[in-house]
């Protein structure tokens, strides 16, 4: 049983890094041109046949752009925590971060995402939500209209 498991993290180790280099547009010569290795490491890391090791994964993240704690399928947050400029993307492990950019976050994907939100210390409901989305949603194509 313990055996699957570490196959199973082996193979989303390497679907990450696969899907991480696809993202960038790069070969996995390209890949392993950047990190010192050979297209048939790479290849066997995607795959799920070998993993690697500790200074690999860490030039795999300065390559990729990625958090180890990603690569190793601990979160789903492909940013390094460096990237979070208000240092609470960690406290919501458990939580799709798809509206989480760069620095920037999109409002209405944060708004939907499932984060109790609130304002002066209430609790904004799902219906309120929706109709923030709404509100929200219509004055930016105002702002836009008028720009």
């Amino acid at each position: 049983m313990q055996r699957r498991l570490e196959d199973k993290k082996l193979f989303e180790l390497g679907e990450r890094i696969k899907e991480q280099r696809l993202k960038q547009k790069w070969t996995q010569d390209v890949l392993a041109q950047k990190i010192g290795t050979s297209k048939h490491v790479i290849s066997n890391w995607e795959r799920g046949v070998a993993n690697p090791d500790c200074k690999q994964i860490v030039l795999l993240c300065k390559a990729l752009s990625v958090s180890a704690d990603f690569l190793l399928g601990i979160t789903d947050m492909p940013d390094p925590y460096y990237k979070d400029t208000v240092s609470q993307l960690n406290l919501l492990s458990s939580l799709s971060y798809s509206f989480a950019k760069e620095n920037s976050w999109d409002l209405l994907q944060l708004i939907d995402s499932g984060i109790a939100l609130s304002v002066n210390n209430e609790k904004l409901s799902n219906k309120e939500k929706a109709l923030l989305q709404e509100v929200i949603s219509s004055i930016i194509t105002k702002v836009r209209e008028m720009t």
